[in-house]
């Protein structure tokens, strides 16, 4: 079944079903794929063929799910752009990806405006807050368009640094698009009066495939959050009565580290599990996250080009691992061996639901697709009862100048312990000499303190010598994704102020 076939056959079952909520703003499943048609012929009538390239830059929202469902159904190809890119990345982003067509909002328009007079194969600005825009939609048709669609047609185009960390299209088909959602939910036994409370962007593929997908799949309620902050969380647990979650490891932490007096003022009865995914997770804090909010937390470990490989079930979940892989999986040493259980290795993985490719870069789909099997980068154990553990990503690991390796989240693990600390990240910046400095970026709980010389002294209690940092420099906070991953690009870029 395609993506438009399955929000056509839930809308069928429960059309007066609310499909997606923003603050006062609901829309059920019949309107979303009413809403959605409309769409899809209105773009029709303006041009857009079957396999036409159709970028939506637009904020977390309603009418962002609207617009990608009417790309889809009218056969095109939509290209997600991540909000928070600036003009030469956007620049940069449509001309590479082609794209014919703009879906926007005016608040992008200034940003803009340097951009789209340069981008040849654009032919359509689109403007979905216009007065232009609600008349064409108004007038156009509600019955669903007569397009033929594949199983293999390609449907989205995902832009990632990811594996080879540099922006490239990653190219789902409509099969690949729908293979995990349906797994993860049975996985977490999603049910039809699951309210979703969604803390990750749509343009992301974990917030599309997991969150919304999945929620469509099973008829759910997903609640739109889109500034997180812990308390806009709190109150739309209470107001919707939420019963799941999906987020990030940070914005767990922070969720983690609430006052209990804080969280007594709201009622959170119905919240019942928690899906994280994105980066690694720390036990300790996710297990004081199970305890305040009386939930069960459960990870999903995947990837833009090859979605959820690994994730934790009713059936298998241990705080600190990824669950049980969903597809063939083998662990690699260096030398393209495989590692024996307990020991680390690269993650590659032989699933289905795989990537087409990355968009026109055939030799660099070579080297990450080799012989059916997806080389991931990322460091991964499994242990005897075959649960799998994230190290982390071979590209965020700390080379001390002896050449020995240092994972950044087993040192930011032991400064999160300190009961001041509110964040930490550990980076390597680099030393002008070929040469890392392992710093770590401490963000200090409101009405804490902590000094240096504490927090070192920490570190030497737990950690081998070779992992101890060697500088710690305190912030007001610590830069994320727009999906609130660490940044930790930007922060291995920092300027170390003289000692």
């Amino acid at each position: 079944m395609n993506i438009k076939q399955t929000l056509e056959k839930t809308a069928s079952e429960i059309p007066h079903k609310e499909a997606i909520v923003l603050d006062t703003q609901r829309i059920t499943y019949g309107e979303l794929d009413e809403a959605s048609n409309k769409v899809a012929n209105a773009l029709l009538e303006l041009g857009m063929k079957k396999g036409t390239h159709v970028a939506i830059l637009m904020s977390h929202s309603l009418e962002w799910v609207i617009n990608y469902f009417g790309v889809i159904k009218g056969g095109g190809v939509a290209v997600l752009l991540n909000p928070a890119l600036k003009a030469p990345e956007l620049d940069s982003l449509l001309r590479d990806s082609d794209s014919e067509i703009l879906i926007t909002e005016r608040n992008f328009s200034q940003m803009l405006s340097s951009v789209l007079p340069h981008i040849p194969l654009l032919k359509r600005i689109i403007s979905v807050d216009a007065g232009s825009y609600t008349k064409m939609v108004a007038n156009s048709s509600s019955i669903s368009p007569a397009i033929d669609i594949k199983d293999d047609d390609e449907a989205t185009i995902f832009y990632t640094s990811g594996v080879l960390g540099k922006q490239k299209g990653v190219v789902h088909t409509h099969a690949s698009l729908m293979g995990t959602p349906p797994i993860v939910s049975a996985g977490i036994q999603r049910k039809r009066e699951d309210v979703i409370i969604d803390l990750v962007p749509f343009s992301y593929l974990y917030g599309l495939f997991e969150v919304l997908f999945g929620s469509i799949i099973t008829g759910s309620t997903v609640v739109l959050i889109p500034n997180f902050t812990p308390r806009a969380v709190l109150e739309a647990l209470e107001k919707e009565k939420g019963t799941v979650i999906f987020g990030v490891p940070a914005m767990y932490n922070a969720l983690a580290m609430m006052r209990d007096e804080v969280l007594a003022r709201y009622d959170l009865s119905s919240l019942r599990l928690a899906v994280t995914a994105g980066a690694k997770s720390f036990p300790k804090l996710m297990g004081a996250l199970e305890d305040k909010f009386g939930l069960s937390l459960y990870e999903v470990y995947g990837l833009t080009e090859v979605s959820a490989v690994s994730i934790s079930t009713f059936k298998s979940r241990k705080l600190g691992t990824v669950g049980k892989p969903i597809c063939r999986l083998k662990i690699l040493d260096d030398n393209g061996k495989e590692v024996p259980r307990g020991e680390i290795g690269e993650a590659v993985f032989n699933a289905p639901w795989v990537m087409k490719g990355y968009y026109k870069a055939p030799e660099l789909t070579a080297q990450v697709l080799k012989d059916g099997w997806f080389y991931t980068g990322d460091l991964v154990r499994m242990n005897e009862e075959g649960y799998v553990e994230y190290i982390e990503k071979k590209s965020f690991i700390i080379v001390t100048s002896s050449g020995l390796k240092i994972g950044p989240s087993e040192v930011e693990f032991v400064l999160l312990s300190h009961p001041g600390v509110a964040e930490a990240a550990y980076v390597g910046i680099n030393d002008g000499y070929g040469g890392q400095i392992p710093t770590a970026f401490v963000v200090l709980k409101e009405g804490q303190r902590a000094t240096a010389e504490e927090l070192s002294d920490l570190c030497c209690q737990n950690l081998a010598d070779f992992k101890l940092p060697k500088r710690i420099e305190f912030v007001d906070s610590i830069p994320k994704t727009s999906s609130g991953k660490v940044a930790r690009k930007k922060l291995k870029e920092t300027e170390l102020t003289q000692n």
